[in-house]
């Protein structure tokens, strides 16, 4: 399962940059700990630059 976790945050951070693989990794921990906090700021970090290259 880490490899996996691994690969996907490559390829996020390969195709969106660092702040999208930083909100993959807070979004996973938030989701593991059950914090909403974390998990919703990590959606957002992960969210933002999707945004931003779409416009």
């Amino acid at each position: 399962m880490p490899l996996i976790t691994l690969a996907i945050e490559q390829f996020v951070q390969w195709r969106y940059g660092f702040t999208a693989a930083l909100g993959v990794t807070l979004l996973s921990i938030g989701l593991k700990t059950e914090n909403g906090t974390c998990a919703g700021i990590g959606g957002v970090l992960l969210i933002a630059p999707v945004l931003q290259t779409g416009s």
